[in-house]
């Protein structure tokens, strides 16, 4: 079934895969950008619709979203900070009184692994204890924040998408695993996911009750062989 899409964040590598994505499997795609020429330049399909934003506030993004039946953010803060993050939160609240106003629903969104401490399903000793809280910690809390105020949207029909380490990387036809929770404990020794897998998975749940106001842990791993 043909969607009309608005992504946010669709210049990063992420949202460049879902607006590529999205345009071959024929859905009317707007990408909310801040800067039309870049995303023109990575993206160069007559079919594509470029629409200049400023996220600031709702005012200003609501008229972008009439008449969208779907909404997707790849939205990203640096990939790390040593001073307090807001971005997820702030652009998210932008975002959500906008689709109000327009009446739209269906949310996706991209955080990631790890956005809460859980001692019954933790990281690897590593990441726990050096990665996430000397690069990470900040961006983590505001992811966290971030899927608790959409939990408390109850008019949103959200899903909050969250991947393993991201990679470049074509897209690929691998089995996705999922559990609704921190990670994904059975995924085969596979430690990170490419960007465009993520944005195969985004698409693919759109039209899905599966994970409706939930925030679901996804990593891709081959296939295995049928004899």
């Amino acid at each position: 079934m043909t969607m009309r899409l608005a992504v946010f964040g669709a210049t990063g590598p992420t949202g460049v895969e879902v607006v590529q994505q999205a345009l071959a499997q024929g859905h009317d795609v707007t990408a909310l950008v801040r800067d039309p020429d870049k995303m023109a330049g990575l993206v160069p399909n007559k079919e594509l619709k470029i629409e200049k934003i400023d996220l600031s506030s709702a005012d200003t993004v609501e008229p972008h979203l009439q008449d969208k039946d779907v909404v997707l953010s790849c939205l990203g803060s640096s990939t790390w900070s040593w001073s307090a993050v807001s971005f997820y939160t702030d652009s998210m609240k932008v975002i959500v009184t906008a689709m109000r106003k327009n009446k739209v629903k269906r949310l996706l969104c991209v955080t990631s692994w790890y956005t809460e401490d859980d001692p019954s399903n933790p990281p690897p000793f590593l990441i726990r204890w050096v990665f996430i809280p000397i690069f990470l910690a900040r961006i983590l809390y505001n992811m966290a924040q971030m899927e608790q105020y959409l939990q408390g949207c109850e008019d949103i029909n959200f899903t909050a998408v969250r991947p393993p380490m991201l990679t470049m990387g074509p897209v690929t036809d691998m089995e996705f695993r999922t559990e609704e929770g921190q990670q994904v404990r059975d995924r085969e020794g596979v430690g990170g996911m490419c960007r465009a897998d993520v944005a195969r998975f985004m698409l693919s749940t759109m039209s899905s009750e599966d994970w409706v106001r939930k925030c679901v842990a996804v990593i891709a791993v081959p296939k295995k062989k049928t004899s």
